[in-house]
C-alpha cells in the first residue's frame, strides 16, 4: 500500500477527545516518528451544547500542547469566551448554595464558545499536520499475510467527495455518543438512566448601545456563575454565554410527562417561569419567576421560536472499551492490531457531574500516552508489540473503570439527598413530582466515569 495511506493511529472525530488523544501522542512520541491522522466531519458554525469547561482543565491544556493556554487566555480576554465566576445551585433546598471560583487554587473556569473551543483544537492539530476533513464511512480487518495485519478505514474526504481507505495499526473511536466506529467492530453500549436535556439558546434583547437606560440597568445580566436548580420533575441549568447568549437547559426522563410540555418553547418558557426562580432572573423575569418584563432581557434564538432543541442526556458505557487483536504467527510481520473508544463514546455521563468536557481532554491525555508506548519503537516485532499492546489494552480498561465507579458514586450520592418533591402532585399534567427523583435513585447502577457535580 502507498506509505501515505498507512498510519499507526486513526482517531475517528476532532472533538476534545479525538483531538487530545492526537495532542498527547505528539507530546510522548519523543522520537517524532509516529503517524498520526485525526478524521473529522464537524461544522466549525454550529452551536453545540457543552459549554462549562472547569477550571482544573488548564493542567490538561498546557499538557497537551503549551500554546492552548494562552489561545484560550486571548480569546477569553477578547471577549469570546467567558469566565465562570462560580457555581450557585438550588437543590436541596430552594436556597442557593454557592461556591466561588476565587477558592479555587486553579481559579475561574469558563463557558465556552464551543464551536470556537473545539476548532482552537483542530487548528493545533492541523499545525501538527494531524488533520483532515472527511466523513467516516467503514472499518474493516485487513489480514493480507506477509504484507499488512491491520484495520482499513474508509472514508468520504471533504471537499473531493471520493472515498479513500486509510489503513492504521491502532483506530480510535472519539465520535461521541453515537460510538459509530466501536459498534461497528462489535462492541455494545449499556445506557441507564435514560435522560433528556431540552434547550434553548437565549440572545439578549437590550440594546447595547443604551447601557444607562434604567431598563438596562435593572435587567442586564451581569451573573457569570453556572445555575442549578432542582424542580419536581427534572432539573434545571444555565449559562450565560459568549456574545450576549445565555443557555438554558432542561433535563428529564424521556417518559415524563413534563418531556412532552418541554418540547415546544411556549411550554418550555411557562415551566422556566413557574418552577425555576433563580434562572427566570437570570432571563429577566419577575422577581417571583412569574411576571415577564414588559422588554424581556432575552429571547429564543430563531432556530427554536416554536420547538426547543434536544440532546441525550443519560449515562452508557461501552463494552468493550478497548481491543487488541494479535496477528497470526505465520502472518504479517506486524504484531497486530487494535482499538479503543475514549470521550463519549467509551463513557458518556449525567450533564449534572459537569464533567464530559474535562474528562474528555484528561482521557484524551491519558490515552495519547499509552498508545505513545505501545506503538513507539520496538513494538513492530511481533511479541514485543503484542506484550506492549496488551499491557495498553489493561491500562485503559482499568482507569475507565476508575472514573466509572467515581461517577456512579457522586451521580447517587447527589439525586439521594433531593428529597423536598416527595408527596407533592402535580396538577397540571396529573404525574407524581417524586416519581423522577424516585426513578434516579432506583433504576440500577450505572456504569461510566466521572467525579461528583461541580455545580453542587
Amino acid at each position: 500500500m502507498p506509505p501515505s495511506l498507512y498510519y499507526d493511529v486513526i482517531i475517528i472525530g476532532g472533538g476534545p477527545a479525538g483531538c487530545a488523544t492526537a495532542l498527547s501522542i505528539a507530546q510522548h512520541d519523543k522520537p517524532d516518528i509516529m503517524r498520526v491522522l485525526v478524521i473529522d466531519d464537524s461544522d466549525p458554525d454550529a452551536f453545540k451544547i457543552g459549554e462549562s469547561l472547569p477550571a482544573p482543565a488548564k493542567r490538561a491544556l498546557s499538557l497537551l500542547d503549551p500554546t492552548l493556554p494562552t489561545r484560550i487566555a486571548e480569546d477569553t480576554a477578547n471577549g469570546l469566551h467567558s469566565r465562570c465566576t462560580g457555581n450557585a445551585s438550588a437543590w436541596t433546598t430552594a436556597h442557593l448554595e454557592e461556591t466561588y471560583a476565587l477558592m479555587n487554587p486553579y481559579g475561574a473556569g469558563w463557558h465556552l464558545d464551543r464551536a470556537l473551543f473545539d476548532e482552537t483544537l483542530r487548528e493545533t492539530c492541523a499545525a501538527r499536520g494531524y488533520l483532515r476533513k472527511g466523513k467516516f464511512v467503514a472499518v474493516r480487518r485487513v489480514d493480507e499475510p506477509g504484507v499488512f495485519f491491520g484495520w482499513a478505514v474508509d472514508t468520504e474526504m471533504t471537499p473531493e467527495a471520493s472515498i479513500e481507505t486509510l489503513h492504521a495499526r491502532w483506530v480510535v473511536d472519539a465520535t461521541g455518543r453515537r460510538a459509530s466506529v466501536a459498534r461497528k467492530l462489535g462492541a455494545k453500549q449499556r445506557r441507564h438512566h435514560d435522560l433528556l436535556a431540552f434547550y434553548i439558546v437565549f440572545n439578549s434583547t437590550l440594546d447595547a448601545d443604551a447601557p444607562t437606560s434604567d431598563h438596562h440597568r435593572k435587567h442586564h445580566d451581569n451573573d457569570n456563575r453556572t445555575l442549578i436548580e432542582a424542580a419536581p420533575s427534572g432539573w434545571w441549568y444555565s449559562a450565560r454565554l459568549p456574545h450576549n447568549k445565555r443557555l438554558v437547559t432542561y433535563t428529564t426522563a424521556p417518559s415524563d410527562p413534563s418531556a412532552r410540555i418541554a418540547r415546544t418553547t411556549s411550554g418550555f418558557l411557562d415551566m422556566v417561569a413557574s418552577e425555576t426562580q433563580h434562572i427566570s432572573t437570570a432571563l429577566g423575569m419577575g422577581e417571583d419567576g412569574a411576571d415577564v418584563a414588559v422588554q424581556p432581557a432575552y429571547a429564543p434564538c430563531t432556530e427554536t421560536r416554536a420547538f426547543t432543541r434536544t440532546t441525550a442526556a443519560g449515562s452508557s458505557v461501552l463494552e468493550p472499551c478497548a481491543a487488541w487483536e494479535a496477528a497470526s504467527p505465520c502472518g504479517s510481520s506486524m504484531s497486530g492490531r487494535g482499538w479503543c473508544a475514549v470521550g463519549d463514546a467509551a463513557l458518556a455521563f449525567d450533564p449534572l457531574s459537569s464533567q464530559g468536557m474535562i474528562t474528555a481532554l484528561n482521557s484524551g491525555l491519558f490515552l495519547g500516552g499509552v498508545l505513545a508506548r505501545a506503538l513507539g519503537p520496538g513494538t513492530d516485532d511481533a511479541s514485543a508489540g503484542t506484550a506492549a499492546t496488551d499491557d495498553a489494552v489493561s491500562k485503559i480498561r482499568a482507569a475507565y473503570e476508575v472514573v466509572r465507579k467515581r461517577y456512579e458514586e457522586g451521580r447517587a450520592y447527589y439525586y439521594d439527598i433531593v428529597r423536598r418533591f416527595e408527596g407533592q402532585s402535580e396538577v397540571d399534567d396529573g404525574g407524581d413530582s417524586g416519581a423522577f427523583w424516585t426513578m434516579q435513585r432506583s433504576g440500577g447502577t450505572i456504569s461510566l466515569p466521572v467525579t461528583v457535580p461541580d455545580a453542587l
